[in-house]
């Protein structure tokens, strides 16, 4: 922990025991104090410093606005170089259009890109035709490719990247944009929102296949970025790893998928800054093996920013246009702040306080690489248009971490060695190169092969197989033990002292509650909610939970500055994350049931484990609860919480499995008539997290313990007696766990006759263009909704319209002329209501002065 963290714990602990402050000791102090959780100070620079003497103008190197791109390469280089001959500098870009390859940073040189016409644009690469005739920088060695994701593995191809720099400032109201709009209006990307091929062999460079990032840093120190924008940024439109003492402030970055990452890095400062990111993350704390060491990402302060999901582009140019659905992942837009999900390295002492989410994901905290994820605070945060969670904290076992294997070959996934699965974690038998990372643990390996397609038309999918479940690996060192199927270099994870306060959050999707998952005999440790207010969108049941359809509509539009495109939708389970086991319905066999002869009931609290899935909420599917859902946590303390639907929803508001040492005070929640506030769950069939599937692993029995409820509010205890389904039966439990030709199981409807649930995908109004006029003269603009339910009749309305303006509701045509004193800025509310929930679209009208 930094010393400026560390007097700040210590100044939030007084009063109370400091061993619970700042401390490994997870316990919370006694009394009323709560969990003493240390604030994020970050990168402590609180007045930006100004561009440095003395300027190197790129232009007086040969670069040309509109010029040829290894032309203006050589010369940004050059000034660079020259800056930093002469100790130290600023290389300046005036007004223009500057198209270019690798920019490659030094330290004490900063880049300022002096007026708001002043662009560094991605080259195309190549040496065709159509082409700007030179290549980006290659992929660098790193000899621990395969233990990340490979965009965490790799900085040189980027567009501006720098490795072991410091004193480093990028200012400036200009743009850096990775792409173009071409002759039709659509946007092309440059900068690649892929990675590029991985090597197969740990001490191969990479291919010069093109850039995937407009801004990477490498074990770097000091640097700020201020005032500048990014457009369409690549698979990470900024990322550093092993970077300490990083001030971002007043930079916007519009972009294609990851907005701002921040790896394995330390005393960060990120504030009055917008990142728009629809189809990924917008702030993302990662964690990764990429510096080939334990370098933990902490002291991060997030504040006053906005992160978002609109069209990428949209947000620059003022029309935050809506008109893509979902994320690639299938999920709604992400645009979130999320810690994970690659987290080997762990986190700390992260601050996050007064963030706007805007048409967002929720809050995420993740740990499933065996790290040590602690001292969070969220507060003083608003959300809307909430697409999944609000609030996520994921302690899963993916394991993704070093182990050292029985071979020393250099590849990026070994054979015959320590692992069945995910060979890339597994580095060579090199101590001297790779240090040494013993197996501290196993893990098993499971067969899912067996088809299961359920009644209805829903897609079949794949589950263990009863008959050979669980694989033997003959390099481990118990080789006939299926236990020991994969070996793994860490522990299991710890996720503990949490803090979150002050949260609004409007308009949530239904499908998704507050999600707190551990793993059995692992739970989340130490959290603490409270002032928290959520507006679900509702509608739901309960034979949601219990069906888990997949219920999915290909969508075709046209984003911003985009070619038309076709989506597919999923309007319950999301296929993407939710997989194998977990998209079984919840359901049990009774074989009491039917004169004796059996049949499937309904279980709908029996939700599979799922340890080693990607941490997505998605992943659980339809939950039995729509405003919190709680296992393996002990704990949590809830506090004066509000939760409410716009449409009446048919499941309880909280449903809690395996939590210890849980209160609800201040507590108010919508549920139906007969519906239970709450629901306490005893599962008699748990098995040791990652076993689930090993024949003949014993099996335990969790409950509820400690809870604390406000009088007066319905608490209903269930149990859950069988395994979760798809357990491969055994003797320890033989009768049938998933539905199969001897035990078939159907939907009442089919898919192809079942209502869609309204209330997931809602109308979203047509993009409507930034908006200035001046005095005097007219303006008009058409204001129209669609859904995506063909049939869908919407009728319109307005409010605020400013004195003089007209809605036309049946043409749906705003006009208005604006008379002499009436400049200034004017929002405008429109509606467009389905007879379901209305829905609300501000636009802001800016009119200037006429000139005398």
């Amino acid at each position: 922990m930094s010393t400026n963290v560390k007097t700040v714990a210590l100044a939030l602990c007084v009063g109370v025991a400091l061993t619970a402050c700042g401390s490994d000791d997870s316990s919370p102090p006694s009394g009323d104090t709560g969990i003493a959780v240390p604030l994020a100070t970050g990168s402590g620079v609180t007045t930006l410093p100004e561009p440095k003497g003395p300027f190197f103008d790129v232009t007086a190197y040969g670069a040309v606005s509109g010029g040829a791109a290894l032309t203006n390469q050589q010369a940004i280089n050059a000034a660079i170089t020259a800056a930093s001959a002469a100790g130290g500098g600023t290389v300046v870009f005036p007004e223009g259009d500057f198209k270019t390859y690798t920019i490659r940073l030094k330290s004490n040189v900063g880049l300022h890109l002096q007026t708001t016409k002043s662009i560094i644009r991605a080259a195309v690469q190549g040496t065709a035709a159509g082409q700007d005739g030179g290549f980006y920088d290659a992929p660098e060695v790193n000899l621990y490719v395969g233990l990340q994701d490979q965009g965490h593995s790799h900085w040189a191809n980027s567009l501006i990247y720098g490795v072991d720099v410091e004193n480093v400032m990028i200012s400036g109201p200009g743009l850096i944009d990775g792409g173009y709009i071409d002759a039709t209006g659509v946007t092309v990307n440059v900068l690649s929102g892929n990675d590029p091929a991985e090597v197969t062999t740990r001490s191969a460079a990479g291919t010069a296949g093109g850039a995937n990032k407009a801004i990477a840093l490498k074990n770097s120190k000091k640097i700020i970025f201020r005032d500048f924008s990014i457009k369409n940024g690549g698979h990470f439109a900024i990322i550093g790893s092993g970077v300490v003492n990083w001030t971002v402030d007043g930079i916007i970055v519009d972009t294609n998928r990851d907005a701002y990452d921040i790896d394995s890095s330390q005393d960060i400062t990120v504030r009055n800054s917008v990142f728009n990111s629809l189809t990924d993350d917008a702030i993302v704390l990662k964690g990764s093996f990429g510096l080939g060491k334990y370098f933990p990402t902490q002291n991060v302060l997030i504040e006053n920013c906005t992160v978002s999901g609109y069209d990428a582009g949209s947000v620059l140019d003022g029309s935050y246009s809506t008109q893509k659905l979902v994320a690639t992942d299938r999920d709604g837009p992400t645009a979130r702040i999320k810690l994970g999900t690659e987290g080997t390295t762990g986190f700390n002492t992260i601050t996050v306080r007064n963030v706007t989410f805007d048409r967002s994901r929720g809050f995420a905290l993740e740990s499933v690489d065996g790290a040590d994820l602690r001292d969070i605070v969220l507060t003083d945060v608003k959300m809307k248009n909430v697409s999944s969670s609000p609030i996520f904290i994921r302690l899963g076992d993916r394991a993704r971490a070093p182990v050292t294997g029985n071979s020393s070959v250099e590849l990026t996934t070994a054979v015959n060695t320590v692992r069945l699965d995910d060979r890339g974690w597994v580095l060579p038998d090199l101590t001297a190169t790779y240090g040494s990372f013993p197996a501290v643990r196993y893990i098993p390996s499971y067969t899912k092969d067996l088809p299961s397609a359920i009644g209805g038309g829903s897609t079949p999918f794949t589950i263990v197989n009863p008959t050979t479940p669980s694989k033997v690996n003959p390099f481990a060192v118990n080789a006939a033990d299926p236990l020991f199927a994969n070996a793994v270099g860490v522990g299991y994870a710890r996720v503990r002292n949490i803090k979150i306060s002050n949260v609004d959050i409007q308009d949530a999707d239904p499908r998704y509650p507050i999600l707190l998952a551990g793993l059995v005999d692992h739970p989340i440790e130490n959290v603490e909610i409270s002032n928290i207010s959520v507006s679900y969108r509702g509608g739901l049941g309960m034979e949601h939970a219990i069906e888990q359809r997949q219920l999915n509509q290909n969508y075709a539009f046209t984003a911003y500055q985009s070619a038309a495109a076709t989506q597919s939708i999923p309007w319950l389970a999301n296929t993407f994350f939710s997989k194998n086991e977990a998209l079984l319905p919840r359901i049990s066999w009774d074989p009491s049931a039917s004169g004796g002869a059996g049949s499937w009931a309904n279980d709908p609290y029996n939700v599979p484990e799922m340890p080693r899935e990607y941490p997505e909420p998605s992943n659980f599917g339809i939950l039995p609860a729509y405003g919190v859902y709680a296992r393996h946590v002990t704990g949590l303390t809830v506090s004066n919480m509000k939760l409410t639907t716009k449409v009446g929803d048919g499941r309880p508001a909280v449903v809690l499995d395996d939590v210890k040492k849980v209160e609800f005070r201040s507590f108010s929640a919508d549920v139906g008539a007969g519906v239970p506030v709450f629901v306490k769950v005893t599962n008699t069939k748990k098995r040791e997290v990652n076993r689930e599937y090993v024949a003949g692993q014993a099996y335990k029995t969790t409950t509820v313990d400690n809870l604390v409820t406000p009088a007066g509010l319905a608490v209903q205890e269930v149990s859950v007696a069988r395994p979760a389904p798809g357990t491969p039966p055994d003797a320890l439990y033989t009768y049938p766990t998933a539905p199969n030709a001897t035990y078939p199981y159907a939907y009442a409807v089919a898919d192809a006759a079942y209502p869609r649930p309204v209330t997931v995908y809602r109308p979203f109004f047509d993009t409507i263009p930034k908006q200035v006029v001046t005095e005097g003269q007219p303006t008009k603009f058409a204001v129209s909704a669609k859904s995506v339910i063909e049939g869908t009749s919407l009728s319109y309305s307005a409010e605020n319209v400013p004195a003089g303006a007209n809605y036309d509701s049946a043409g749906k045509l705003f006009s208005w002329t604006p008379t002499v004193g009436q400049a200034g800025t004017y929002v405008v509310t429109f509606i467009a209501d389905d007879g379901v929930i209305p829905e609300r679209k501000e636009v802001a009208i800016k009119v200037l002065a006429a000139s005398k």
